[in-house]
C-alpha cells in the first residue's frame, strides 16, 4: 500500500511538471539579458557557498568571512557586478593564481580579459570579515551573446566552522607579530578552516567573528557580554537579525567549534558554570539543526587553562549524556607556534595557520572516513523542510529535480530502514 501511494504521488507531480520533462538534458548556457552578456545573481548556474541573503533574487547579500561564489562561463572576458566599497576578495580564474580585488565605489570590476574563447571558471572568495562591511553580489558581465554553463555538482562534503579571529584568518598576511591589523592583512582563504576544507575536498562555511566568545567577548570589563558568538549563530548576515538562516538549505556533516580564547584572554574570566552551560547550549543548538552531525571542539594555540579544561569537561559530559555522542575534543598546544609563525597582533600567519591545520586535519579525517561523510537522517522534519524548499525553487525544473531526488531517497529509505536507522548515501 505504501508503495502504491508513493507511485501515485510521483505520477501526479510528474504530470504537473510534464512541460519541463526534458530539462535533465539541459547543457546549454544560461540566457543573458538580450545580447549584452549581462548575468543576474539569480542565474541557476551560480553556486553560493556560505551564508547569503537571497530574499531579493537579483542581489546576493553577505557579510560572513570566507563566503564564496563559483561559476563557469564562456568567452574571453568576465566582469563582476558587486556593490561593496570596503571588503577585499580573492578572485581566481581557472587554475591561475588568485588576485586580490579591493572594492571601492564602483559596481563593476573586471576579473579577466583576453582569455581564449572557450569555457572558464571563476571563484570569488571574501577575504575579510563581518565588521569590515557587507557586500551585495549582482552578477557578471560576459562577452555579448555568452552565458554561464552548469558547474559540476558541489562537493558532498560540508564543514561549518563557528569561531573567532583565528578562524577568520585575522592578520594572517601581516609581516610580523608587532604589525597592526589592517583589512589587507586578513584572508579567510588562508585560515586553518579553509586549508582543511580544501585538503578534504569539502565545501566550508564560516560563522566567525574576531573578538567573540562563548559568553564574554575580548576585553569586556564584565564576566559576560551582551552579544557573544552564540547569539549571532542564527543570522544569515551577521549585521542583520533577520532573516534567520535556513538550516535546511546546506547541511554539514561536520561542525568545528573554535571558541573560548576571548572569554579567557583577559580578566575577568567568566564563571565556569556559566561558560560551560553556554557551551553545552551551543552544542545542543547545532545538533538540533543538523541531525547526526559530528562536532569537533577546539581549544588552544592562544589560550590554555582554565579554558581547555572547561571545554574538555563539556565534551566528556556530552559523550556520556548526549543522545548524539559524536562530540570530540581537539587540543592545539599553546607552544605550537614560534615567533616566525606570527602575523598581525600575534595571530598566526600563513605558516602558523598551516601548523594548526596539520594538527586538526588528521583527527577530522580519521573520524570522518568512509560513508560518515554521506550519512544523512531523514527524520526530524527534514522531509517536510525539503518539501517546502522544493516549492520555493525557481525555475520549475529545479523543483522537478529535487522532487525526483526526494522520491529516490524515500524509496531507498523504505528498502533500507532498520528500526529507525535511516542512514544512506543519497543527499538532497
Amino acid at each position: 500500500m505504501k508503495r502504491k501511494k508513493i507511485l501515485i504521488l510521483f505520477l501526479v507531480w510528474g504530470i504537473t511538471f510534464s512541460e519541463y520533462s526534458c530539462f535533465m538534458e539541459k547543457t546549454s548556457p544560461s540566457q543573458s539579458s538580450g545580447s549584452t552578456g549581462m548575468i543576474d545573481a539569480d542565474d541557476p548556474n551560480i553556486q553560493y557557498i556560505g551564508r547569503f541573503n537571497l530574499t531579493d533574487p537579483k542581489k546576493a547579500v553577505f557579510d560572513w568571512p570566507g563566503v564564496a561564489i563559483r561559476a563557469r562561463f564562456e568567452g574571453t572576458r568576465c566582469s563582476i557586478r558587486l556593490r561593496d566599497g570596503k571588503n577585499l576578495y580573492d578572485v581566481t580564474i581557472d587554475d591561475t593564481e588568485s588576485r586580490v580585488l579591493q572594492t571601492d565605489t564602483s559596481t563593476v570590476y573586471p576579473a579577466a580579459t583576453g582569455l581564449t574563447d572557450t569555457v572558464h571558471t571563476i571563484l570569488i572568495e571574501k577575504r575579510t570579515e563581518t565588521f569590515i562591511g557587507k557586500g551585495e553580489f549582482l552578477g557578471f558581465i560576459l562577452d555579448d551573446n555568452k552565458g554561464l554553463i552548469p558547474l559540476d555538482a558541489p562537493s558532498d562534503r560540508r564543514i561549518e566552522y563557528i569561531g573567532n579571529s583565528i578562524t577568520c584568518g585575522y592578520g594572517v598576511e601581516g609581516p610580523n607579530a608587532s604589525s597592526p591589523f589592517t583589512p589587507e592583512t586578513e584572508n579567510a582563504a588562508l585560515s586553518y578552516a579553509a586549508l582543511i576544507g580544501r585538503a578534504l575536498n569539502a565545501d566550508y562555511a564560516m560563522v566567525a567573528y574576531s573578538g567573540k566568545g562563548v559568553v564574554r567577548n575580548y576585553g569586556d570589563p564584565n564576566k559576560t557580554s551582551p552579544d557573544p558568538m552564540p547569539g549571532l549563530y542564527d543570522r544569515t548576515c551577521c549585521a542583520d537579525s533577520v532573516p534567520v538562516w535556513d538550516y535546511t538549505g546546506w547541511i554539514p556533516q561536520v561542525v568545528v567549534i573554535n571558541l573560548g580564547t576571548n572569554d579567557f584572554s583577559t580578566q575577568p574570566h567568566p564563571d565556569k558554570s556559566v561558560f560551560q552551560e553556554a557551551y553545552i547550549q551551543l552544542i545542543n543548538r547545532v545538533q538540533s539543526q543538523y541531525s547526526g552531525v559530528t562536532i569537533f571542539c577546539i581549544c588552544g594555540l592562544m589560550i590554555g587553562e582554565p579554558c581547555a579544561g572547561d571545554i574538555k569537561e563539556v565534551v566528556n559530559q556530552c559523550q556520556e549524556n548526549n543522545a548524539n555522542r559524536q562530540v570530540y575534543y581537539i587540543a592545539v598546544s599553546t607552544s605550537l607556534l614560534t615567533g616566525s609563525d606570527r602575523g598581525s597582533d600575534w595571530h598566526p600567519n600563513v605558516q602558523g595557520q598551516q601548523k594548526i591545520a596539520d594538527v586538526i586535519l588528521p583527527i577530522i579525517r580519521d573520524r570522518m572516513n568512509g560513508k560518515r561523510w554521506k550519512k544523512c537522517r531523514w527524520d526530524d522534519g527534514i522531509w517536510l523542510s525539503a518539501y517546502w524548499r522544493m516549492l520555493s525553487m525557481q525555475p520549475a525544473e529545479e523543483r522537478v529535480c529535487l522532487f525526483i531526488r526526494m522520491f529516490i531517497c524515500l524509496d531507498l529509505q523504505n528498502r533500507l530502514d532498520i528500526k529507525g536507522k535511516r542512514g544512506f548515501l543519497v543527499n538532497i
